[in-house]
């Protein structure tokens, strides 16, 4: 994904830069540190500027709930949540989030408010733990959870960062919009 948006040469200086180069190879195959995670996040904010990132972030977040259904979510469960209400999916899914986090937020933790719109809080978030930004910078985070809300309860989900760590709040705050 990124080789198609900058280029193969760009993407090895920018994994040689966050000190990653031994995942050119290949993607990994199991979880990856959350600090590496965190060092390759900053190095695209820095190497291709806020847009570029932004977009950047956001896709492989969605390309990460795409694996996480796959790999986690079988089939026959997919197809039982497709019929039940959808505030009751939202709040299994927002609970999943809460009790198993590290999948999505490492050692951060998620707290759910539920109410129109539905807030989800990132606490000690790890992608952005010594940023400092004008704009909100867990791109991934909202790609991530955007991309789970659109396949598991409407197509019409939406997720916005409305606090950020990055910019001085005491925790990344995302609204979801179903």
């Amino acid at each position: 994904m990124l080789d198609e948006r900058v280029g193969e040469a760009p993407v090895r200086r920018l994994f040689e830069a966050a000190g990653l180069s031994r995942y050119l190879a290949g993607a990994p195959t199991t979880p990856v540190d959350e600090r590496e995670v965190a060092a390759l996040h900053r190095t695209l904010r820095r190497q291709l500027g806020p847009d570029c990132a932004r977009a950047v972030a956001r896709a492989a977040g969605r390309r990460t709930a795409d694996r996480l259904l796959a790999r986690h979510l079988p089939e026959p469960l997919r197809r039982l949540l497709a019929h039940l209400p959808r505030p009751l999916v939202a709040r299994l899914l927002l609970l999943s989030f809460e009790r198993d986090h590290w999948r999505l937020a490492g050692s951060g933790a998620f707290v759910a408010v539920y109410g129109r719109p539905i807030r989800l809080g990132l606490t000690n978030n790890p992608l952005c733990p010594d940023e400092h930004s004008k704009a909100p910078a867990c791109d991934f985070v909202a790609g991530t959870v955007e991309q789970l809300c659109r396949s598991l309860i409407t197509p019409r989900s939406s997720v916005s960062e409305i606090a950020c760590k990055a910019c001085g709040a005491p925790a990344c705050i995302f609204e979801i919009e179903l």
